[in-house]
């Protein structure tokens, strides 16, 4: 299944956790008021932690708006406020459930040297005990997140895991990662008594030190965060069609808010590449951050790059961190940050409260400045004012009134409603578009459910989207003589009882060269979505968004999923668009793959009348596999209700998936414009199917 996790974006917002009778009331206030809880580290000039601000001392702006303090504290290692009394000669323990300290080491895409040094930094990042608390995980990014060491506080096995993630070969560390992953799985399966038991046999899972129940819940909540991660990366990729390092990132951030605390994600890498059309999700990326209270330090793994176009942005850094100011520019300049590595990894880690890492070889000063925030820092909370839940970005501001300070905080958040299942901004008025009566139907589209085969008493169907193009605004960009526009859209396939079952969403941003918008303006932009459904009525929602134009659309289609039959099946027919070049490294799930081509069908189910062309369908048929027999076909052609020709064509033979796909191929020589049947008709032995598709030749 491919679900969009709920996300509500506000900063360091603590979600409740059962925890049994001894809850802490604190975290629940926090997750039923929506108070915003910022996480604040100040620092003098020299680079020293201040530990003596008063209240008085520091404004908190939200929209430009100062807001009034409920409540202002520092935190700091030693911190057992809440824990009850004790005697003064017993030796004082966190509260696993309030003052937790996680930090995730995350590697990808180092070089031999960049290895080198992300490993010697990592080393000396553990080469001391860890602090009553602190748990630390490995994970390494590739073509996909991997864990090679969950949370733990054994300092033998994180070394084992750094040396590996520093060390070994792309397909020995995934394998490895699987092996961790099925036994995270077992513990999500076992669950209850057994989880303390199989954690166990998990190399370095390591001790709350306080024992009892917290200790166990504590533990059983980390592995399941930690599987939790990496099942909605891979759930994120699949349902984006696409791969980028923020699908890893935003999994990692996202999943933490299930535990209260200070947590920090310390990324090693070579920069990080924002194309256009990921921007939304960079931005998706720091709010989950800042909703999940995780402070991302960004590591540009380098060291000391000759790179022009970074070091002329960063020439002014003092201690090889860059400071807020030194990416405000990303404000302003977007589309050069975006084209900036370096630039795009200092303002994910400036705008969730951390700092960016670069230009240097020596990694230890930077990195004990990230020990020191993990154990000292300041909390400040308020109530936010809002009157409408618009799903704006709300900028946040803190100002320290001491002279020669600098203030590392988070850079804002997005106003939506607390029962708000969105993950990217763009959902947020396309769901409030849905909840809209009368709907919206300002921007024309289609959407539709396309059946293709039965899988152990399953139907499988592609939910498809297709979008005129000539239906989006386009804007003029004269000095860079092209166009361009912008849409998003979301699917919500829902059961009979209004549960959503399949949810899908993406943004569209395009750039048009001007000599090519007329080309543009003909085409039509489709998405296809493949999901498996057990028999039942559904609906399919979806609305769609011009951002250019400010238009919305919406669309809602029933779908009844009938019980699989035995026999030969045949899918739906499909008008063909067009047909594209296959690629070297075909999707195996496609089913609109045909020899070496790829077939782009339209839901328009309209034909210009020409009478020198002609028009193709597209279908697949699904050979019984119990018998042997040679599967016919029948097509017949209707108009208005009177048959006008019948075809008898062979069959090819099954490809290696055991389908038939087929392409229907008619002139228009002698037809004539108006409404149209294609009925076809399977036989294999005793079984037959037959479906059917209506269309129109416009004059």
């Amino acid at each position: 299944m491919r679900y969009f996790t709920i996300v509500m974006i506000f900063p360091c917002l603590l979600a409740a956790i059962e925890q049994g009778p001894e809850t802490r009331r604190q975290e629940v206030i926090r997750a039923v008021t929506q108070e915003v809880l910022l996480d604040v580290v100040v620092r003098d000039h020299k680079g020293r932690l201040i530990r003596d601000l008063r209240p008085e001392e520091i404004e908190v702006y939200d929209d430009g708006v100062r807001q009034k303090l409920t409540s202002f504290r520092l935190v700091t290692g030693s911190d057992v406020a809440g824990l009850g009394s004790e005697a003064p000669s017993s030796p004082k323990r966190l509260d696993p459930m309030r003052h937790l300290r996680l930090v995730s080491l995350v590697y990808e895409g180092l070089d031999n040297e960049a290895r080198r040094l992300a490993r010697g930094a990592s080393m000396d990042f553990l080469k001391d005990t860890l602090e009553q608390n602190l748990y630390v995980a490995v994970f390494v990014i590739g073509e996909r997140l991997h864990v090679l060491q969950p949370f733990t506080n054994d300092l033998v096995q994180l070394r084992k895991a750094v040396e590996r993630a520093t060390t070994s070969p792309y397909p020995q560390f995934v394998a490895e990662a699987q092996a961790i992953r099925k036994q995270l799985e077992a513990m999500e399966a076992e669950g209850g008594a057994a989880t303390e038991a199989v954690s166990t046999n998990i190399p370095g899972r390591g001790r709350s030190d306080t024992g009892g129940i917290a200790g166990a819940s504590t533990s059983a909540i980390m592995a399941q965060m930690t599987l939790n991660m990496l099942n909605f990366e891979e759930t994120l990729t699949r349902a984006q069609q696409s791969r980028s390092s923020l699908f890893s990132l935003v999994s990692l951030v996202k999943e933490q808010v299930a535990l209260p605390g200070r947590k920090t994600v310390i990324y090693f890498t070579r920069g990080l590449e924002v194309p256009e059309n990921t921007i939304e999700l960079l931005k998706s990326t720091i709010s989950a951050a800042n909703r999940s209270g995780v402070s991302v330090y960004g590591v540009d793994a380098r060291g000391l790059t000759l790179d022009a176009q970074n070091s002329s942005r960063q020439q002014s850094v003092e201690g090889a961190s860059v400071t807020p100011e030194q990416v405000r520019v990303f404000d302003t300049g977007m589309s050069s940050i975006h084209a900036n590595t370096q630039q795009a990894l200092g303002n994910l880690s400036v705008s969730t409260g951390g700092f960016l890492v670069a230009n240097t070889n020596d990694f230890r000063e930077p990195l004990q400045h990230v020990h020191e925030e993990l154990l000292t820092y300041y909390e400040a909370s308020y109530m936010p004012q809002i009157t409408e839940y618009d799903g704006k970005f709300h900028r946040l501001s803190v100002k320290v009134n001491r002279p020669d300070t600098r203030v590392q905080s988070r850079s804002g958040y997005f106003a939506l409603p607390a029962n708000q299942d969105s993950l990217f901004t763009y959902e947020f008025p396309l769901l409030r578009a849905l909840s809209l009566s009368p709907p919206p139907g300002d921007l024309s589209y289609y959407t539709g459910a396309v059946r293709l085969g039965q899988q152990g008493g399953k139907t499988r169907y592609s939910l498809v989207i297709e979008v005129p193009l000539k239906e989006l605004k386009v804007t003029e960009e004269k000095d860079k003589r092209r166009y361009r526009t912008r849409f998003s859209f979301l699917v919500l396939l829902k059961d009979r009882e209004g549960q959503i079952v399949e949810r899908f969403s993406r943004d569209f941003p395009f750039e048009v060269p001007s000599d090519r918008l007329q080309e543009f303006s003909k085409r039509s932009f489709l998405q296809a979505y493949y999901v498996t459904l057990p028999p039942g009525r559904y609906t399919l929602e979806s609305a769609i968004m011009d951002q250019e134009g400010e238009k919305t659309g919406i669309r809602r289609v029933s779908l009844m999923v009938l019980a699989p039959r035995p026999g030969i099946g045949i899918s739906s027919i499909s008008l063909v668009r067009r047909t594209d070049p296959g690629t070297a490294e075909p999707d195996p799930e496609d089913s609109f793959r045909f020899q070496n081509s790829r077939i782009v069908p339209t839901l328009e189910n309209q034909v210009q009348f020409a009478p020198e062309r002609g028009f193709s369908f597209y279908f697949v048929v699904y050979p019984s596999s119990t018998d042997s027999s040679k599967p016919q076909l029948l097509m017949e052609l209707s108009k208005d209700g009177t048959p006008i020709g019948t075809a008898r064509p062979d069959l090819p033979a099954a490809n290696e998936r055991s389908e038939i796909p087929y392409v229907a191929s008619f002139p228009m020589a002698n037809l004539q414009p108006g409404q149209y049947e294609l009925r076809a008709v399977v036989r294999q032995g005793a079984s037959s199917s037959e479906e059917k598709t209506v269309f129109t030749i416009n004059p």
